[in-house]
């Protein structure tokens, strides 16, 4: 290809998602995630004709003294790499995303620590979007299963706006465990169901909260729900029986931080 090879040399070839899936494009995508300093990519691709001057210098000012491989590229290669036109002159090549473990987060949660638990969410733009309320509204850690769930791609750090960054993200095998383990730290399990009997603002979401979203078609599983400690269904008034997956994570998410935001008002008065 043409393009000239700069500073830095490539770091581990392995891939997130395989050579086809592996490019993260669009400056804001890029950019951020190069910001944060946690999941950093093997190479960077950009069009000087299209970067402007700044970005270009928050660009280099990020990689130097990285090991990032930096490549000049035209538009129409960046394309043919990524297999999209809306790359805007910028992209990178990812390893696979850095998840982390369990015992690690546990750890460090806090007294006032809110974790997301996904229970199989299998649309990555719903993951995203997800993502983005989470990193937005105060959550620390997302768990999620290693299997039948939708995992970081390319889509899903541009549908999370980057929220994937900043966000503890961690993997694990058996959701029932893990839910055990954060009811013995003291965190309350908390489903979101349809067919729950209480209210999100019915129930004290200003402790250690663990909030269960289910999975798109099938919800949390049985097992789950029959740790939580609550059931909640978020009230509605229309037609539709039920919320997207993404759209319930955010309503309670916020209604976790609305609480808590009353209570410390509360407590300056």
């Amino acid at each position: 290809m043409v393009g000239k090879k700069k500073k830095g040399r490539a770091r581990s070839q392995q891939l997130m998602g395989g050579h086809q899936k592996c490019w993260l494009w669009g400056r804001h995508a890029v950019m951020e995630t190069l910001r944060a300093r946690h999941w950093l990519p093997i190479e960077v691709y950009w069009d000087p004709n299209v970067l402007t001057k700044e970005m270009e210098s928050e660009l280099f000012s990020i990689l130097r003294g990285t090991t990032i491989l930096s490549v000049e590229a035209t538009s129409e290669e960046m394309k043919r790499f990524c297999g999209s036109g809306d790359h805007q002159g910028l992209m990178a090549k990812m390893p696979p995303f850095p998840y982390l473990q369990i015992d690690q987060v546990l750890k460090r949660l806090k007294a006032d620590s809110v974790v997301l638990v996904l229970c199989g969410i299998q649309d990555p733009y719903n993951f995203g979007s997800i993502l983005r309320s989470a990193e937005m509204l105060g959550v620390s850690t997302v768990i999620l299963p290693s299997s039948g769930q939708a995992q970081v791609s390319s889509h899903v750090v541009r549908s999370s706006v980057g929220a994937v960054n900043y966000l503890d993200l961690v993997q694990v095998d058996d959701l029932e465990e893990v839910c055990r383990l954060l009811k013995e730290a003291g965190f309350h399990l908390c489903a979101a169901s349809e067919y729950g009997h209480e209210t999100p603002a019915s129930v004290d979401l200003t402790r250690r909260i663990a909030m269960l979203i289910g999975n798109e078609g099938a919800g949390v599983p049985s097992p789950l729900l029959s740790l939580a400690d609550h059931q909640l269904a978020i009230p509605q008034t229309g037609h539709v029986g039920s919320l997207n997956a993404a759209v319930a994570a955010g309503i309670l998410c916020y209604e976790i931080q609305r609480q808590r935001n009353e209570k410390a008002a509360s407590t300056r008065e």
